[in-house]
């Protein structure tokens, strides 16, 4: 439970504390009333002695009294009748207010991590409750602790003859005392103490009288019993000087009564509605009490009679009341809800005159007086138990111990009985603080009333026993005597009201001993169905218990708050059920549980609303829609009871706007619908228009495009940034951005020019399951302006979206405009709208109202990234700030536009295609700079000038013709006429297409830039964009191979007289393969030409050439031969070979593409290549070993560009292409395009070796490998057809030839040329060896060495004369030769290398006659 103001020893003191009952005449009330205050309300505020007393115990030992208080009662007070009690403490909880909640960190039990609650340290209307509940219970007979001890008279001096009214007062003092059957009042004992008080009006009585008045009320009772109280020494109307007024806490909530008697109905400030506790179990008396009738407790269940329903029942029957006795049932009542203060006619020193009294009173009447009661009660209860205890002690032999539960009688015990008297000296020992004493009288006591099976006396005395214990010493006292009590209260003797003092009593000596969860267990056990108002009092301290325990249970404490919270509302107690939520709510917040959540809001929500808070009630409902925390547990509640939670906040937020809001502040946050403020998307500058029918803008930036490419774009920035600035690199590089959003960088404020409108587009999201109606959405903004000077009435102007519903679960987005007319900064704040319900919704409600459509905001609140540079951002979470919604506005600027003509969106691959572009400039500055920057070089480019291809077959390039191989970036510079571009005009432009030759998405991505004239350096530049995506389908497909001649050709000399040399040759194959799809829109195409570049090879026909046309999967090859072209300085050769009378393609700038396979361009998005260390470093020399080795590379290298030139037919329009490849070497074949590969299962992949099995290899040799060198060397043959010799004249004939070797490399080569290689096998004689062989023989002999050594210098051709003999006639093979290459410079591990090496030298020699003679045929092979 919750820390009281009172010590759990204090509080016990003040229940129990002695009763004095007090008898008032009517003047002396009345005198008293000057203060508005009755004489018992006088003196409450000094009713607990502030000076420690001493009081002896029946030994004579004396005992120290510390905070004695005295109880001081109207002796004619009647408890309240069951309604009205029910009232005062259901109001005296709903008026106390309370403290402001305290922080405090709980720890729950198997968890780490602390929980931070806001708790209520005291809970000051329990307290209230518990004294009130303590003030209206009425005496009984079991127990004398709320019996009269003593009773003051009290006069006034102003009475006409005040000692015969104390004589009336003294004899109806007597009357109720002695009546028979006893009634109300209760008194203590026969014999009590009177005592006779006298008040003295100083203002208004006579002194002189008073003193007179007071002598002889001290003879006739003695001084001691007598007082004489002197007060009002201050006039009424001395208002200005006021006491402090200690007497407002200690008085109790004054209930209107009506004449009649009977109590108002009138409810309190909280609503409380009567409780109803018929259904309480009934309440068992001791004995037959037909006789005894008792005032009823407010609580006790038993319904009141009619008369007192009616007000007409007497609580005195048989006694005549004089006119002049006061009685308080027929006494009227102060005027009620009015602020009094209290004390007005009293002094300093009359105050003081008041405690004396009080001290006077206690210690020299009361207390002797209790000392003599003790000691009579202990002789008497002494003298008695002697007698008594053989026959107690027989009766239980007899009887045996029987258990509470078993009780089937009743005993009635007379006022002078043992039993009685020994608890008479129990509680008047324990009133005054001798508690050993007491505990001893109680025990003895309980005993005797479980021997006689009185379980009411018993429980009571069990119950005084156990706090007699704990007042002598907390320490040890019998725990187990509570729990007895409050169990026979509640289970055998149906006594509700004493189980409810007896657990307030138990759970103080409880929490005093530290053991919480015992006395939560006891306050639940108090709960029931039947009173709500206890119920929740008492669930809300097992609460208490619950976290205030050594180890804190917060979900219990939640658990059993909410419980609290629920009955405090059936109670009528709505601030205090708002105030238990909302502490329950603590623990259930962002724990998951939805349910519990929504329960606990819309009962703050209700609660609230009921008490006028409708702040707090609008809070409640605005977390009960709001989604935007319950990501990760969305709402589980039904349509319908959504429903109902949307149609209570939307009326609570209506009363809220209207009653209490302030609209100078703007509008307040609507939590429906979810606004995502991170995917706010921002666009800046006026669309792209169409002046032109038929013609394409540039797509420029969106808000219905994705977001995604944007490093590309930013790429292709930067290079533009670095042409137009002339610098390679940036180190801080900004991108310009028209589109801003969540994935852009926006650590710095865009700009706008002035009139050019801003485009925000905000995602709205209904969280719910039933659909919302937005309407009149417009931005919320703040305008500064910088140029004061500038007049404009609206500085910006802004678009109103009309409205749209949003079904359930849903996503819309919204578009709004701003236009800045001045120049100034701009800052989007949020965005305002009117929510209602969509009809379909309304039509299933049984409201009648019409329906509530509410207008507010939100706000919109973006973040950057999370920062993770250093150590204190890695340790927490920051996040840089996104300025998108900041918006400089500047002066104006010039404006790009861009359209198209005719863009198609399909090619086929290959395709070449050509459109007209317009450029104009649409804002009022001009254009002093325009540059394009395109994704891919290789594939489109735009020219502002028509360029004609070389008429020629082959000619040389010039360095004009040549520019589109040394493109060395994405960027250009677009020449302007007379150098800028004006306000309103336009150029004209061509736009270059080359299809990809594989299939899928072309994409054309193309960043125009431009500057403005005199623009300053913050707003220098603006971009425009344009992206189209074109389907490319599949067309051709191209292989080409090249292959090396051994016979040397002249070379082509395009000097003038030069004479010819011979040098090697090749050839081209090239494969055309038609792999178009059948359902492609151009599916046969026609090869209608061949092109080459090389900066010195040719491309001549063998023969003249024909187009190939090419259906479906058709293919056809074209060989064509290389020839070297040798000319000083010749940068490139272009060679075309047109088939059919040589028709060119009517597209002039197709041979610029082929110039453009030549690029090397590293990609788009790829890191640039890291700075190379020796990049400053000076490299030796080469080595001869790295001279030969380029040389013969160079030799090898063939560096050929090869584009076959095709046309096709798409829905009846001509349509032309080209597919490039590239040849590095010789003998390469390439195929364009890549086809992949296709298998037929999965290959089994290599096992992961850390450790190679074998060692690594040595540092390769700069030299080429081998097969890269076999081509060094071009040998052919020089020998006769036909030779005719007579074998009868000599039987040897000579066959004489030559054979030519070409150095093809700039290399000094040694070759070694064996004309009869032993690898080779030998014709035997055997062989056939005529001419109708069927192959040549090559039985020959050579004549001369068969292995020469010959050097050969770099380019160098060299004749080799061989002579051969053969015997006779036939045709023959002049016989394979080999031949091997070695560089002269050479070192002893090289090899010499194999050279290609495969000649036709068939000779047939022929029989002839000696007279005819020889002629010689010569052949060239």
């Amino acid at each position: 439970m919750a820390q009281c103001k009172l010590t759990p020893p204090e509080y016990i003191q003040n229940a129990f504390a002695p009763q004095v009952a007090v008898l008032c005449s009517e003047d002396a009330d009345n005198l008293c009333l000057k203060n508005n205050l009755r004489f018992v309300e006088l003196i409450q505020p000094f009713c607990r002695l502030n000076v420690e007393t001493r009081i002896a115990d029946p030994s004579g030992n004396t005992v120290p009294i510390r905070n004695l208080r005295v109880a001081f009662e109207d002796m004619n007070r009647r408890p309240p009748q069951p309604t009205l009690g029910k009232k005062l403490l259901s109001e005296v909880v709903g008026s106390t207010p309370w403290d402001r909640p305290m922080t405090k960190t709980v720890i729950a039990p198997g968890t780490r991590q602390g929980l931070e609650l806001e708790l209520q340290c005291t809970t000051p209307w329990f307290e209230a409750w518990r004294d009130m509940f303590l003030h209206v219970q009425y005496p009984s007979d079991h127990e004398f602790t709320k019996h009269y001890i003593a009773c003051i008279i009290v006069i006034a001096s102003t009475s006409e003859n005040p000692l015969d009214q104390l004589n009336r007062l003294s004899q109806y003092q007597h009357q109720q005392h002695h009546q028979t059957p006893a009634r109300f009042p209760k008194w203590f004992s026969p014999n009590i103490l009177k005592f006779y008080l006298l008040i003295h009006d100083v203002a208004a009585g006579d002194v002189h009288r008073s003193d007179q008045l007071y002598e002889q009320m001290t003879s006739m009772y003695g001084s001691v019993n007598c007082h004489i109280l002197k007060i009002n020494s201050r006039q009424a109307d001395q208002g200005d000087l006021h006491l402090p007024d200690p007497w407002s806490q200690f008085l109790i909530q004054r209930a209107s009564i009506d004449p009649g008697g009977s109590s108002s109905e009138t409810s309190s400030g909280t609503g409380t509605p009567r409780e109803d506790v018929s259904g309480l179990p009934s309440r068992v008396t001791e004995g037959d009490t037909t006789d005894n009738c008792e005032p009823i407790h407010p609580l006790s269940p038993v319904a009141p009679p009619e008369e007192e329903k009616n007000g007409k029942f007497d609580m005195m029957p048989g006694v005549e009341i004089s006119a002049d006795v006061p009685v308080l049932v027929n006494r009227p009542t102060l005027p009620t809800g009015v602020t009094q203060h209290h004390g007005g006619c009293l002094t300093t020193q009359d105050v003081d005159a008041i405690r004396t009294f009080v001290n006077d009173f206690c210690i020299k009447a009361l207390i002797p007086h209790v000392e003599r009661q003790i000691r009579y009660l202990n002789e008497a209860v002494t003298n008695r138990s002697r007698s008594k205890s053989l026959l107690s002690a027989t009766r239980r032999w007899l009887g045996g111990n029987k258990s509470p539960g078993s009780a089937t009688n009743s005993v009635i015990y007379s006022p002078e009985a043992t039993e009685l008297q020994t608890r008479r000296l129990g509680d008047l020992c324990f009133m005054f603080g001798l508690y050993e004493l007491a505990y001893s009288s109680y025990h003895t006591a309980k005993n005797d009333f479980k021997s006689d099976q009185a379980w009411l006396y018993f429980a009571g005395a069990q119950e005084m026993a156990a706090l007699a214990a704990f007042m002598n010493n907390s320490a040890d006292y019998p725990k187990r005597y509570l729990e007895g009590s409050l169990q026979t209260y509640l289970n055998v003797c149906k006594v509700y009201n004493f189980a409810i003092r007896a657990t307030l009593l138990s759970t103080e000596v409880l929490k005093y001993c530290g053991d919480f969860g015992e006395a939560a267990m006891m306050f639940i056990k108090l709960t029931s169905e039947e009173s709500d108002l206890l119920s929740a009092l008492m669930l809300e301290q097992a609460a208490h218990c619950f976290i205030n325990s050594q180890r804190p249970l917060p979900r219990k404490y939640a658990f059993h708050m909410t419980l609290a919270g629920h009955r405090f509302s059936k109670a009528g107690q709505r601030a205090h059920s708002l105030r238990a939520y909302k502490q329950a709510f603590q623990v259930y917040a962002r724990r998951g549980w939805v349910l519990a959540e929504d329960h606990i809001h819309f009962t703050l929500g209700k609660q609230a609303h009921h008490l006028k808070q409708l702040s707090e009630s609008l809070g409640a409902y605005s977390l009960l829609v709001d989604q935007r925390l319950k990501e990760d547990s969305p709402s589980q509640q039904s349509q319908s009871q959504q429903m109902t939670y949307v149609r209570e906040f939307m009326n609570t937020f209506h009363q809220y706007v209207q009653q209490e809001w302030d609209p100078s502040t703007g509008l307040p946050c609507l939590p429906l619908p979810i606004i995502d403020s991170q995917a706010t998307k921002v666009l800046l500058g006026a669309r792209q228009e169409l002046q032109n029918a038929g013609w394409t803008a540039a797509s420029d930036v969106s808000l219905d495009i994705e977001i995604g490419a944007d490093k590309r774009w930013y790429a292709l920035e930067q290079e533009l940034l670095s042409v137009a600035h002339n610098a390679s690199s940036f180190s801080v590089f900004r991108p310009n951005l028209n589109l801003l959003s969540n994935n852009t960088p926006n650590t710095v404020c865009p700009f706008v020019p002035v009139n050019e409108p801003v485009f925000v587009e905000v995602f709205m999201k209904n969280p719910l399951t039933i659909s919302l109606m937005i309407s009149d959405v417009q931005l919320i903004f703040k305008f500064e302006k910088t140029d004061e000077s500038e007049n404009v009435e609206v500085p910006v102007k802004h678009s109103t979206f009309p409205g749209f519903n949003i079904p359930a679960g849903a996503q819309e987005t919204v578009r709004l405009e701003l236009y800045p007319q001045c120049i100034g900064h701009l800052l989007i704040t949020g965005v305002q709208y009117k929510l209602g319900l969509t009809p379909d919704m309304l039509s299933g409600s049984l409201s009648s109202s019409p329906p509530v459509v509410i207008e507010g905001q939100q706000t919109i609140e973006v973040r950057g990234t999370r920062l993770n540079t250093n150590n204190v951002e890695k340790c927490s979470v920051v996040y840089s700030k996104d300025k998108r919604l900041e918006v400089s506005v500047v002066a104006p600027l010039s404006r790009l536009s861009v359209a198209f003509q005719n863009i198609p969106g399909i090619l086929s691959c290959g395709e070449l295609f050509s459109t007209d572009a317009i450029i104009t400039n649409t804002g009022p500055c001009a254009i002093s700079k325009l540059m394009l920057a395109v994704s891919d070089p290789k594939s489109m480019y735009m020219s502002l000038e028509e360029c004609e291809s070389p008429a020629k077959n082959v000619c040389v390039l010039s360095s004009s013709q040549m520019g589109d191989m040394k493109i060395s970036g994405r960027a250009k510079i677009l020449p302007l006429p007379n150098g800028a571009l004006r306000s309103g005009e336009t150029i004209g432009a061509k736009l270059w297409l080359h299809a990809p030759q594989s299939s899928g998405a072309f994409d054309v991505e193309l960043l125009f830039y431009y500057e403005t004239e005199d623009s300053p350096p913050k707003t220098r530049y603006r971009l425009l964009r344009h992206f189209s995506s074109i389907y490319v389908e599949r067309s051709m497909s191209i292989k080409v191979t090249s292959l090396v001649s051994q016979n040397l050709q002249e070379t082509i000399n395009s000097t003038a007289g030069g004479d010819p040399t011979s040098t090697g040759s090749g050839n081209l194959v090239v494969e055309a393969h038609n792999c178009s799809e059948v359902d492609t829109s151009c599916s046969s195409f026609t090869v209608i030409g061949i092109s080459a570049n090389s900066k010195k090879w040719a491309v001549l026909p063998h023969s003249p050439l024909q187009d190939q046309k090419l259906g479906g999967d058709e293919s056809c090859n074209v060989c064509v031969q290389c020839i070297p072209y040798h000319t000083s300085d010749v940068p490139l050769v272009l060679s075309q070979l047109h088939f059919s009378n040589n028709k060119q393609i009517p597209l002039c700038s197709w041979w610029r593409f082929t110039l453009r396979e030549r690029m090397k361009l590293l990609d788009l998005l790829a890191d640039p290549p890291p700075p190379n260390p020796t990049a400053d470093h000076i490299p030796p020399p080469p080595t001869q070993a790295q001279k030969d080795a380029r040389d013969m590379i160079a030799a090898d290298t063939l560096d050929m560009v090869v584009t076959v030139l095709w046309m096709g037919q798409r829905n009846g329009t001509q349509t032309w292409g080209q597919h490039s490849v590239h040849l590095q070497n010789l003998c390469d074949s390439v195929c364009v395009p890549n086809l992949p590969l296709i298998q037929t299962g999965e290959e089994e992949k290599p096992p992961i070796r850390i450790i190679p099995e074998v060692p690594l290899p040595p540092i390769q040799s700069p030299l080429p490998p081998p097969d890269k060198q076999k081509h060094l060397v071009k040998v052919s043959a020089n020998f006769p057809s036909l030779v005719e010799h007579d074998f009868f004249v000599s039987r040897l004939c000579s066959i004489k030839f030559e054979l030519h070797l070409q150095n093809c490399s700039a290399c000094c080569l040694v070759t070694h040329l064996n004309l009869s290689p032993e690898c080779l096998s030998v014709s035997t004689g055997n062989s056939s060896n005529h001419m109708y062989s069927p192959q040549s023989s090559t039985q020959v002999l050579y004549v001369g060495g068969t292995v020469r050594k010959i050097t050969l210098q770099p380019w160098e051709f060299s004749k080799v004369p061989v002579c051969a003999l053969v015997t006779l006639p036939g045709t023959y093979s002049l016989g394979t030769f080999s031949l091997t290459a070695l560089r002269r410079h050479a070192d002893s591990s090289e090899a010499p290398v194999p050279q290609m090496c495969q000649l036709q030298t068939a000779v047939v020699v022929r029989e002839s006659n000696s007279k005819v003679s020889h002629h010689h045929h010569s052949h060239n092979s």
